[in-house]
């Protein structure tokens, strides 16, 4: 009995070794935020959170490391098998009968099988890495979204009570004209409604700012936290840019692009792997015979000199691959899984040139538009209304031609910090196709 737990230890020892060859150890990194185009300074603190705390960037992150995990188990070797006999009826040899049989075997698949295997799930593990980086950009455009969204409704409150103030010292003068006989009652109705006007457009905007602060917290994985209203800056644009150098950027740092050629990587792996099934696994192991003594008459009068010594083999197999049909059917899966993902990346590839063009052709247009409200649109409309009410005055200019002066002027003003709003919004758009920062 010693002696089979000696060579057991043995065996144990050796098969160990051989399963330490044959595995590899894949070290887990954590993946660190990349740099986003920043406005100000709070707009990267809160994206450094969203980074941090957003379920579905952890989820991501959690399966990539899962992936990491699947190298190692491919990489080894299956497990050894240990199988025992007993001899219902124990077979008798020269040197005494056969009682039990105890039997290690490790299977071992053909070179370059479990390696490429391995190189197969290294690569599937990369594309998921950079499905990270597509969650990571894909949030941080959502909540650049929101972020201008609410800049915008932030100033369309303040150009709202600044204009409910300028028409309260309307009505004012209304009702003052109106009670010496130098004005007409619609007058002052005419600017009571327009104050009722923007009474329900105040509350109309401060319901959509409590919903983009939600939104924002959301995002930033503590929709229980209820955000505080900050003034959000939303500087002049500016776009020194090529569109030809932004598509070449984007096809090469676009996450989902990066994705798919690992993912095309690995498949032709799967091509070369289920090629591999057309050669033989083998088997090798030790068998170990326990035998007893004899006990005829022969074997107690004369016994050999082996007398009951166990046997020890060496045992080998291989494992024919007979079955042509299924591993020419195995192959040519994999082959047509390879023609997909070179199809799927040519659809990516388009779209992501689409989107990057889109994208800039808008930001030019938008860049233009602002421009026009800046130099010409905005003075034009603050001289018009400096000059209507003057005119008002002096009883050349009547009252409904003042009110429209006071409607152009506020509404050039938020229309321009609409289209400043957007154009940051866009830009967050041509930052998330490009999979790069955004003006650079």
């Amino acid at each position: 009995m010693k002696k089979t737990v000696a060579i057991l230890s043995g065996l144990g020892l050796l098969f160990l070794i051989m399963i330490g060859v044959f595995s590899a150890n894949t070290l887990a990194a954590e993946t660190e935020p990349e740099d986003f185009f920043l406005t100000d300074p709070e707009l990267g603190r809160f994206i450094q959170i969203v980074l941090r705390d957003n379920p579905e960037i952890l989820a991501a992150r959690r399966d990539w490391k899962a992936g990491l995990e699947r190298p190692a188990q491919v990489r080894t070797l299956p497990d050894p098998q240990v199988t025992i006999r007993y001899f219902a009826e124990s077979i008798e040899t020269r040197i005494g009968p056969q009682n039990s049989v105890l039997e290690l075997t490790q299977p071992v698949p053909w070179p370059g099988k479990l390696s490429t295997a391995g190189r197969r799930a290294d690569h599937l593990a990369a594309s998921l890495r950079e499905k990270i980086r597509q969650v990571e950009r894909n949030l941080v455009r959502d909540f650049k979204r929101a972020y201008y969204d609410l800049a915008y409704i932030q100033e369309a409150l303040r150009v709202n009570e600044e204009e409910q103030g300028l028409l309260t010292r309307f009505e004012q003068i209304a009702l003052t004209r109106y009670s010496t006989g130098e004005g007409i009652q619609q007058n002052v109705i005419k600017v009571q409604t327009e104050i009722t006007r923007l009474m329900d457009q105040h509350t109309f905007l401060s319901e959509r700012r409590d919903i983009l602060l939600k939104r924002l917290a959301q995002l930033m994985g503590q929709p229980e936290v209820i955000l505080e209203a900050r003034e959000i800056p939303l500087p002049a644009p500016s776009m020194p840019v090529s569109i030809r150098d932004l598509e070449e950027k984007a096809l090469e740092n676009r996450p989902e692009i990066l994705s798919i050629k690992e993912e095309i990587l690995a498949d032709g792996l799967l091509v070369s792997r289920r090629r591999l099934d057309w050669r033989p696994d083998f088997r090798f192991g030790i068998s170990y015979t326990n035998i007893g003594n004899r006990e005829d008459l022969g074997g107690i009068l004369s016994p050999p000199s082996d007398n009951g010594e166990d046997a020890l083999a060496l045992v080998a197999g291989i494992r024919i691959p007979l079955y042509g049909k299924r591993i020419s059917s195995g192959v040519r899966e994999a082959q047509e899984i390879q023609q997909a993902g070179f199809r799927r990346l040519e659809s990516e590839q388009d779209r992501v040139q689409y989107e990057v063009q889109e994208a800039i052709l808008r930001l030019e247009s938008l860049l233009e538009r602002t421009e026009l409200y800046r130099g010409t649109l905005i003075p034009q409309a603050e001289h018009s209304l400096s000059s209507s009410e003057a005119a008002y005055q002096t009883n050349q200019l009547i009252f409904l031609d003042l009110l429209d002066a006071e409607r152009v002027w506020f509404q050039v003003r938020l229309a321009y910090h609409r289209l400043l709003s957007d154009f940051w919004i866009t830009a967050a758009e041509l930052e998330r196709a490009t999979g790069m920062k955004f003006p650079a």
